[in-house]
C-alpha cells in the first residue's frame, strides 16, 4: 500500500512538476475603431508584441463582419475563403487565441477581405513571465 501511494505520490508531482501555465495577455482589434473596413491594421499593430496565447478581441457590429483564420499568406493574399481554418460567427464580439508563428486574418462576410479586412499577427512563444505589454 505504501508503494502504491508512493508511485502516486511520484505521478501527481510528475505532472505538476511538467505543467506550464501560459500567461497570455488580451488585445482589442482597433482598439476603440474595432475591426471594420478603412483601419490601418499596420499601425495598430506597431509597437505592440504578441505571444503564444494572447488573446485578440475583434468587436464589430453584429451580423457586419466575422473573422476566419487562413493557413497562410499565399490564402490571405488571394482572399482565398474555401481554405479557412476556421471562421467564427457574426455575433460582433470574437475572441481568439494566437499560434505561435504567423496568425493570418481576415473577414469571410462579403467583399470584406477584397476590400482590405485582414490583419497578420505575428506570436511569439509563450509571454515570459512578468513581461508587461
Amino acid at each position: 500500500m505504501a508503494n502504491k501511494n508512493l508511485c502516486i505520490f511520484i505521478l501527481v508531482a510528475t505532472i505538476v512538476a511538467q505543467a506550464t501555465w501560459v500567461r497570455s495577455e488580451e488585445f482589442i482589434v482597433g482598439d476603440e475603431k474595432g475591426w471594420d473596413l478603412g483601419i490601418d491594421y499596420t499601425c495598430w499593430l506597431s509597437g505592440k508584441e504578441f505571444h503564444f496565447n494572447d488573446a485578440l478581441v475583434f468587436k464589430f457590429k453584429p451580423g457586419k463582419h466575422n473573422v476566419a483564420a487562413l493557413p497562410d499568406q499565399a490564402s490571405l493574399d488571394s482572399c482565398a475563403l474555401d481554405k479557412a481554418i476556421f471562421s467564427l460567427r457574426a455575433c460582433g464580439r470574437n475572441t481568439i487565441y494566437l499560434a505561435e508563428g504567423e496568425n493570418y486574418l481576415t473577414s469571410s462576410i462579403g467583399d470584406d477581405c477584397k476590400k482590405g479586412l485582414k490583419l497578420i499577427v505575428t506570436a511569439k512563444g509563450p509571454r515570459p513571465e512578468g513581461s508587461e505589454n
